[in-house]
C-alpha cells in the first residue's frame, strides 16, 4: 500500500528530487514537431483523464484508455517530436498508474471485506441483545406464574369448596409455566451459542476497523499523489500546448 510501501515512497522522493526548478518551466520537454492525428487523439484522451479523480480512472474502460495512450506515446518514433526527457516522464507516469491501480483495487477489496465482517458482528450483537431482553421478559413471566401457583395452592387448602375450579386454574397455569420453562431453556441454549459467536467475531473487530481505516487512508493518499503527479506531468511536459 502506498502509505506503507517504502520502495514507492523512495521512488517518489527520488523522482521529485531529480527535478530541478528549470524542469517545470523548460520547453525542452514539449513536443517540437507537428504531431500526428493519432498522437493528438492520445493527448486529448490524456487531458480528459487528467481532469478526473483516481477512483474514476481505475474503471476498466478508462484504465485501458490511460494505459494505451501512454504506451502509444512511449512508442512514438524519434521524429514524432517527443524528446527523451518527455518520454521518461511518460514512462514514470505509466509505472505509477499501473502500480497504484493495483494497490487501489486491493484497498477497495479489503475495505469491502472489512465492512461485511463488521456488519456480521453487528447483526450477531443485535441478536444477542434481543435474546437477553426476551429471556428477562420470560423470566419475569415465569416468576409471576410461580407466585400465582403458590397462592392458588394455598387457597386450595383453605377453600375446599373451590377445589375443582382451582384445580383447573392450576392445570392451566402449570402448563403455561412449563411452556415458559421450556422456552427459557431454549433461549438459554441459544443465548450461549449466540454469545460464543459474538465473542469470536469481536476478536476481529479491532483488526477489521484498523484495516478499514487503513484502506480509506490508502485511497486518500493515492488520490492526493495522483493529483500532484498529473499537475507535475502537465507542467513538465507542456502537453497542454498541443490541445
Amino acid at each position: 500500500m502506498v502509505n506503507h510501501n517504502t520502495q514507492s515512497e523512495t521512488d517518489m522522493r527520488a523522482f521529485y528530487a531529480s527535478l530541478k526548478p528549470s524542469d517545470t518551466t523548460s520547453q525542452s520537454h514539449a513536443v517540437t514537431l507537428k504531431s500526428s492525428e493519432n498522437t493528438k487523439k492520445s493527448l486529448h484522451i490524456l487531458q480528459d483523464l487528467f481532469s478526473k479523480d483516481f477512483s474514476l480512472l481505475i474503471h476498466p474502460g478508462r484504465s485501458i484508455q490511460m494505459k494505451e495512450s501512454l504506451r502509444y506515446l512511449l512508442n512514438l518514433p524519434q521524429n514524432e517530436g517527443f524528446c527523451l526527457t518527455t518520454k521518461s516522464e511518460i514512462r514514470k507516469l505509466l509505472q505509477c498508474f499501473e502500480r497504484w491501480s493495483l494497490e487501489y483495487h486491493n484497498a477497495s477489496g479489503l475495505s469491502a471485506a472489512a465492512e461485511t465482517e463488521l456488519s456480521k458482528a453487528s447483526e450477531v450483537m443485535n441478536d444477542l441483545d434481543t435474546n437477553v431482553q426476551e429471556f428477562r421478559n420470560i423470566e419475569k413471566e415465569e416468576t409471576c406464574l410461580s407466585n400465582k401457583l403458590v397462592c392458588l395452592q394455598e387457597e386450595k387448602r383453605m377453600l375446599e369448596e373451590k377445589i375443582k375450579t382451582l384445580d383447573a386454574d392450576i392445570k392451566v397455569s402449570t402448563k403455561r409455566r412449563d411452556m415458559f420453562c421450556k422456552r427459557k431453556m431454549e433461549l438459554y441454549q441459544k443465548g450461549r451459542e449466540v454469545k460464543a459467536k459474538r465473542d469470536d467475531l469481536m476478536i476481529n473487530v479491532p483488526r477489521l476497523k484498523t484495516e478499514q481505516d487503513l484502506a480509506g487512508k490508502t485511497r486518500d493518499n493515492i488520490e492526493a499523489e495522483w493529483s500532484k503527479l498529473r499537475e507535475q506531468f502537465i507542467r513538465s511536459t507542456g502537453i497542454k500546448e498541443l490541445i
